[in-house]
């Protein structure tokens, strides 16, 4: 028997309790309700004891499942949310029964808990990147979230109310408990009542009662919940307890007080705002410091001083960096105006610079782009200045002490650095363009900016050679300065004015070459100058140059953004030897980045998709190292150009070793690609780039170079592909020609076991070649022993030689496979996991030993790359091919493409 339920006399014995209440509570039965009362208005350290209906615990199970289920959608765990979803629903078919046994409809709340369930699954199913995102588990929940959820509506015929809840979410059209927790709501009723003058606590509970609380609540008394299907009557008397003693009345009357409070105010601040005849002055947050007195005369001292008063407040958590900036604008036109001097105003303007690059709170954050535009204009407003005079001295080595900006006998000397507001200014700009939707006209608009930027940069350097014998800059500020101008200069084509781009570019590098201490922006700058090179198709120049640099050898101790220079420049040097027919070079360099099957990733144009194994950290890393559009290398044309040379390498490869039971592949992913094409149970025309170079291949398998020249010189592939060169007709040439040489060799290789003699007449017919042409393929295969064939000139015919492998050779040669298979499995066991060289045999310290395994790995080239390329994020690449891990353990060995 609880003790705030008991009669005034003694008549309570006959009372029945359970065993329960009695070793918890014990009551003196003397007491009096009134004491009770104000015993329960005092603070005790005693538990209270609350008599609650039914629905109300089934309302607050429901609740607490409720709030998991949110706590699951902020944290983004669908698997989660599934399983809380089960339980919603089983707890409410539980409830169901005593909802309808106290006349209860469907709370409006739960209704609430599904409609955010399902447009929150709704939202997500449409949203494809956020889709993406998830981890395995969550993206195996999405589905039968979303089918349960929707066949639960329709099977309970939730529609209706839940229609009627999405037009009127705010109104109350069911009967259900306010939201918010009983502890909240009782804490604001207290808090109301000891805030009410004159009373005490426990009168102010009882004034807030019934008048005839007093007489009826001396004779209730509660009975044990012995049985869960009582009767109704006694479900009411419970229920009447309830409201009386948690006082349901009292905190509906103080929500109506809250209401009509802000309903006063609303009215009381409507007055105010329509009472015009009063006079009022407006008032700013934040006062402007900026003010003279009118009696005072402005003097250097007097600036320098509220220069000083304004400086104080930077970076304090109350300023507002707007009026910030405004205050230091008013100091500098006041200083105009009472000539005060050049070194106030560059004082003050440099000073405005800083307060424009402090406007973002956090240094990843990108400038907006009106700020960005305000800043050029003021940093190229100062550095004109600069230019103009020789008096004034900005410089980083200058301490705030030795500083003059009022005397004018001498020069004066001002504590900054207006190169490193330029190159400051330039990451801004990059910032800029890589939060810019690229596939919008925003991003052009803003992108018409790199045209000033260009021109500040150019005008910082005529700066600093105007002003370096001064010796005021630092040799890192003055390399820095050409490497910007680098930067936004190397990756453009220029058709006009070729000579003098090249002239410049050649300048700046060696300015960098001959200035840089730290040999990072050396590095950096003879990268761009490859590229350069390589853009405008001095192939030989750029090779020579990236050979001689020994960067292969040294790129990967090298920082991030060098390696993803690296890469590009690679890819670059790739497509120029391409452009001047050097199949197997750009063949070469595309495998590097091809094979990865990561070239977005490794060129900086993407951030992986392995969302989970990266923090959010690293992926912000990633993102801000991201090249910007305009910067972008053609992936696809990269990848079709990459292709066109597996396919012209490759196919004569796989004629001559149709016989040979050991094949030596140059591109894995070609192959893959024919592997899939001959899978395909139904092979329909080409559709893009690469299914264009696969049929070209088949077609060039089975020696038709006009069906090859056709799937590769068409419209499709001209829009997509060739006339994205510059000298389209030129490459197109080149090709074509290639296709037809490839063609007679895959005709010769292929059916030389089927001739025994063959004329040359015929053969420069058949492939459009003429008969010099022939001959000299011809006598180039006969010279490297890939045909086995004599020219007979008198009958001007090709003699075959059939030189078949007898069946114990062909035995031969596949054990001698499996024995080699059996060998490199053996290695792979032995080999650690840390990517340690394995075990090579006894005879691995002979120098013969030794270049048969260099030359294993060199020949797996493309594992090498695919292994140092998959360190994710850091962009690191391989070598160029073999030739580079020659490179690496030779460098002062030097080979020919």
């Amino acid at each position: 028997m609880s003790r705030f339920f008991h009669a005034k006399g003694d008549s309570d014995s006959d009372t029945e309790s359970s065993e329960d209440e009695v070793e918890e509570q014990k009551v003196n039965k003397s007491a009096k309700f009134r004491d009770d009362l104000d015993f329960m208005a005092g603070p005790e350290d005693d538990e209270k004891r609350v008599v609650r209906a039914q629905k109300d615990k089934k309302f607050d199970e429901l609740k607490g499942i409720i709030k998991q289920n949110r706590d699951a959608k902020c944290n983004k765990d669908l698997n989660r949310l599934l399983t809380g979803f089960d339980s919603l629903v089983k707890a409410y078919d539980k409830s169901k029964t005593i909802f309808q046994r106290q006349n209860v409809t469907i709370p409006r709340f739960y209704i609430r808990s599904l409609v955010e369930i399902e447009d929150y699954v709704n939202k997500l199913w449409e949203d494809k990147d956020a889709k993406a995102s998830l981890s395995k588990n969550n993206a195996k929940a999405l589905p039968p979230l979303r089918q349960k959820l929707k066949r639960y509506i329709k099977e309970q015929s939730f529609q209706d109310l839940v229609t009627d809840y999405r037009a009127n979410p705010d109104e109350d059209g069911y009967e259900t408990p306010e939201d918010e927790d009983d502890d909240d709501i009782e804490e604001v009723s207290e808090a109301k009542v000891e805030k009410s003058p004159g009373k005490p606590v426990g009168k102010a509970a009882d004034s807030e009662s019934d008048s005839d609380s007093d007489d009826d609540s001396s004779s209730w008394t509660t009975e044990p919940d012995t049985d869960e299907s009582d009767d109704e009557d006694s479900v009411t008397k419970m229920e009447q307890l309830r409201r009386y003693f948690l006082k349901k009345e009292f905190r509906e009357e103080s929500k109506d007080d809250k209401r009509v409070k802000r309903k006063r105010e609303i009215k009381v601040k409507e007055v105010v705002e329509d009472d015009d005849d009063a006079d009022w002055t407006p008032v700013s947050k934040e006062k402007s410091v900026v003010h003279f007195d009118p009696k005072e005369e402005v003097t250097h001292d007097v600036m320098i001083k509220k220069l000083n008063e304004v400086m104080s407040a930077r970076g304090k958590r109350t300023t507002d960096r707007n009026q910030h900036v405004a205050n230091l604008q008013k100091l500098l036109e006041v200083s105009g105006e009472k000539d005060l001097g050049l070194g106030i105003h560059v004082k003050i303007s440099f000073c405005i610079i800083s307060a424009l690059f402090e406007l973002n709170a956090k240094i990843s954050d990108y400038m907006e782009y009106e700020t960005f535009m305000n800043t050029l204009a003021t940093v190229n407003n100062l550095l004109d200045l600069l230019i103009g005079t020789d008096r004034v001295k900005l410089s980083v080595t200058y301490a705030e002490e030795d500083e003059n900006l009022k005397d004018e006998n001498e020069d004066y000397r001002i504590q900054g650095s207006i190169l490193i507001a330029v190159q400051r200014l330039d990451g801004e700009l990059a910032k800029i363009l890589q939060n810019a939707d690229c596939h919008s006209n925003d991003y052009i608009e803003k992108l018409r900016a790199e045209k000033d930027m260009c021109l500040l940069i150019e005008k910082a350097e005529r700066y600093v050679e105007l002003r370096n014998h001064l010796k005021i800059f630092d040799k890192h500020e003055v390399c820095k300065v050409y490497m910007m101008r680098i930067e936004h200069t190397y990756y453009k084509y220029q058709d006009q004015n070729e000579g003098d781009a090249g002239q410049t570019m050649d300048y700046l590098c060696k300015k960098i070459y001959s200035l840089d201490d730290e040999k990072r922006l050396r590095q950096r700058a003879m990268l761009c100058h490859v590229y350069f090179l390589a853009v405008h198709d001095q192939w030989h120049r750029a090779r020579d140059l990236l050979l001689m640099s020994h960067m292969q050898a040294i790129v990967d101790h090298s920082d991030i953004d060098t390696q993803i220079l690296y890469n590009r420049t690679i890819c670059q040097l790739g497509l120029c030897a391409f452009r001047h027919g050097f199949i197997r070079e750009a063949h070469q360099g595309l495998s590097e980045i091809q094979n990865t099957q990561r070239a977005k990733e490794l060129l900086a144009q993407a951030v992986g998709t392995r969302q989970h194994e990266k923090t959010a950290e690293q992926e912000k890393i990633d993102r801000s190292r991201q090249v910007p559009y305009h910067m972008h290398i053609n992936v696809e044309l990269m990848e079709c150009v990459y292709l066109i040379c597996s396919m012209l390498l490759e196919i004569p490869h796989m004629a001559s070793c149709e016989f040979e039971m050991r094949r030596r592949m140059l591109s894995r992913s070609f192959h893959y690609q024919l592997k899939q094409s001959e899978k395909a149970s139904l092979t329909g025309p080409p559709e893009n780039t690469r299914e264009h170079v696969v049929a070209a291949s088949k077609a060039m398998l089975n020696g038709d170079w006009r069906k090859c020249k056709e799937y590769i010189v068409n419209d499709k592939m001209n829009q997509k592909v060739w006339n994205l060169f510059h000298n389209a007709e030129q490459v197109k040439g080149m090709v074509v020609r290639r296709i037809q040489e490839e063609s007679l060799r895959t005709y010769l290789l292929t059916y030389s076991t089927v001739y025994a003699t063959v004329s040359l007449k015929k053969l420069a017919s058949l492939f459009d070649l003429s008969k010099k042409d022939v001959h000299s393929i011809i006598s180039k295969m006969i010279i490297q022993e890939e045909l086995s064939a004599t020219l007979d000139e008198p009958t001007d015919c090709l003699i075959m030689h059939r030189v078949e492998p007898s069946r114990l050779q062909m035995l031969a040669l596949n054990l001698s496979d499996k024995l080699q298979a059996l060998a490199e499995n053996n290695e792979q066991i032995l080999e650690p996991r840390t990517g340690r060289g394995g075990y090579q045999g006894p005879g691995s310290w002979f120098p013969g030993r030794n270049e048969r395994q260099g030359d294993k790995q060199k020949g797996a080239g493309g594992f090498q790359g695919e292994r140092r390329g998959g360190q994710g994020q850091d962009g690191k690449r391989g070598n160029w091919g073999s030739q580079g891990g020659q490179q690496r353990r030779h460098p002062n060995k030097q080979r020919a493409f």
